[in-house]
């Protein structure tokens, strides 16, 4: 047998002596308690009895940074909302849809899915939204709309994706005649509400509930209280756990990267035992995995945009202005033959792109009668941005850079 395929095998065996839950691990697991979040969930839920019980309409906006137990309490309101409706023969229902690269038109046709609409992906908007109001307006159920990750809405040209959004959601009730749904909105980012048009804030009119982020003591219990579900007993050392706590505090990471982290630190554990040193190791492959993957999700001109910024760092350029950028991107483009974009677009459009990402960041700044530019920031190591872009290029796109180009 082939020696990297043995330890691969004798990896997965090391890992199911000591991992006997690994879904105690995953993001779609939804503990019975959300730990540190009692005054936030008892206000969620106060304010859905009140549309439950009294239709009293409150639009909810729900944001902190991630891995705060937003999603996990929104899941935790679905399942306990549609449950007490049903013992109570309450013709009502949550509805959960998750926007999540998805546009405007897609997060639509998923909600009208969910309630059970006749929709197709050829419809129109207008189409698809119209169908949700005469069902609103023709039905006698009340519906509590959960939309998640509003932030992470995919923008199109010309659309503002979440300000559509919200303005489709919250005038539901008047196209209908009736009182129908109370939206409750989730993001990272509470600035994408705040920056809505006039019209879709009023309309709105929301109550912000604020998920702040966990201390290093908070952080600690929360893996110990996982853990002790997911591994054998005293499979992971204490110093390992208060170490991956203080990492994700330090590194300004979250609760699922830690979870990761403890699922691969499974795998290069020793001796059926996690240590400090298991977490170190787990912790650089999951920093790999996971820059990798959302690179691997660019399109080539994003990677050659990356590409780009990542090779004037290396140049030696901490101060990339959108102009260097844009003529290092086009150099790049030239070397394989790629039809570049125009500046205006690789610049708002795929550089946005980038920073929703966590990739780069962009900083307006003014150069006088020149007019304005945006300084650009790598956020990732850039050689190791680099390295994966050169691969990603290459094995998804057969598009080979040569040492010359960099």
């Amino acid at each position: 047998m082939d020696d990297k395929m043995k330890n691969v095998f004798l990896k997965k065996q090391n890992t199911q002596k000591i991992l006997i839950h690994p879904e105690y691990l995953s993001e779609s697991y939804i503990p019975p308690k959300l730990l540190f979040r009692e005054r936030e969930v008892e206000e969620i839920a106060g304010h859905s009895a009140d549309f439950l019980f009294s239709s009293i309409v409150k639009n909810i906006v729900i944001h902190g940074p991630p891995g705060v137990g937003k999603t996990v309490a929104v899941r935790m309101l679905e399942k306990t909302y549609n449950e007490i409706a049903t013992e109570q023969g309450i013709t009502s229902r949550a509805v959960y849809v998750s926007a999540k690269d998805l546009t405007y038109r897609r997060t639509l046709y998923e909600l009208a899915q969910r309630l059970g609409l006749n929709v197709n992906l050829g419809m129109s908007i207008a189409d698809i939204y119209g169908l949700i109001v005469n069902h609103m307006t023709l039905t006698d159920s009340t519906y509590l709309l959960i939309i998640d990750e509003i932030d992470k809405l995919r923008k199109r040209p010309g659309e503002d994706p979440v300000d559509n959004l919200v303005y489709s959601l919250s005038r539901i009730n008047e196209r209908a005649g009736r009182i129908a749904v109370s939206v409750y909105l989730v993001t990272n980012n509470a600035r994408v509400v705040e920056r809505l048009s006039a019209p879709s804030f009023s309309s709105l009119a929301p109550i912000f509930i604020y998920f702040r982020a966990y201390n290093a003591d908070e952080l600690y219990e929360i893996l110990r209280d996982r853990v002790e579900k997911a591994f054998i007993p005293g499979a992971v050392e204490d110093a390992a756990l208060k170490l991956l706590a203080a990492l994700i505090k330090r590194e300004s990471r979250d609760l699922r990267w830690g979870f990761l982290v403890l699922r691969e630190a499974a795998t290069v554990a020793k001796a059926g035992k996690i240590t400090e040193d298991s977490i170190w190791r787990a912790a650089e492959i999951v920093e790999r995995n996971v820059l990798r993957q959302i690179i691997g999700g660019l399109d080539v001109d994003g990677l050659l945009l990356l590409l780009a910024l990542a090779l004037l760092n290396l140049e030696g350029h901490s101060r990339v202005d959108s102009s260097s950028l844009y003529i290092k991107y086009r150099d790049l483009c030239d070397s394989i033959g790629w039809n570049p974009r125009t500046m205006k677009h690789t610049i708002n459009y795929i550089g946005a792109k980038l920073e929703s990402e966590g990739l780069i960041t962009r900083r307006p700044v003014s150069r006088g009668r020149y007019g304005r530019t945006h300084l650009f920031h790598l956020e990732e190591d850039a050689s190791t941005v680099k390295n994966i872009v050169v691969e990603v290029l290459a094995e998804r796109f057969n598009i080979h850079i040569s040492d010359k180009c960099e």
